[in-house]
């Protein structure tokens, strides 16, 4: 299932702007670059939420100097939930 969910996220999120996709070998989540999107992290996952449903967790909590330019993406859910998170976000940036 990690691995379906990981190729959902893989696939779908460089679609909506999110830049720079780090590798997620080893992990169960997806940390993407929001340069295109946003600059701070914490704002955008507020505003992400808000709008949108679906949560993710800013960069910044795992990386207090570059971290706000990142978003952390879980794959470790269902994969019908990983569907209707992109299916969210498709909506809400494109």
């Amino acid at each position: 299932r990690y691995a379906v969910n990981r190729g959902v996220l893989l696939d779908r999120l460089p679609k909506y702007g999110f830049g720079k996709l780090a590798s997620a070998d080893g992990a169960f989540y997806i940390y993407a670059n929001i340069d295109e999107l946003a600059q701070n992290s914490s704002v955008f996952c507020r505003k992400m939420l808000s709008d949108s449903g679906v949560a993710a967790t800013p960069g910044i909590d795992f990386d207090p100097t570059r971290g706000k330019h990142y978003v952390r993406f879980s794959f470790a859910g269902a994969t019908e939930d990983i569907i209707e998170a992109c299916d969210r976000l498709e909506t809400w940036l494109c």
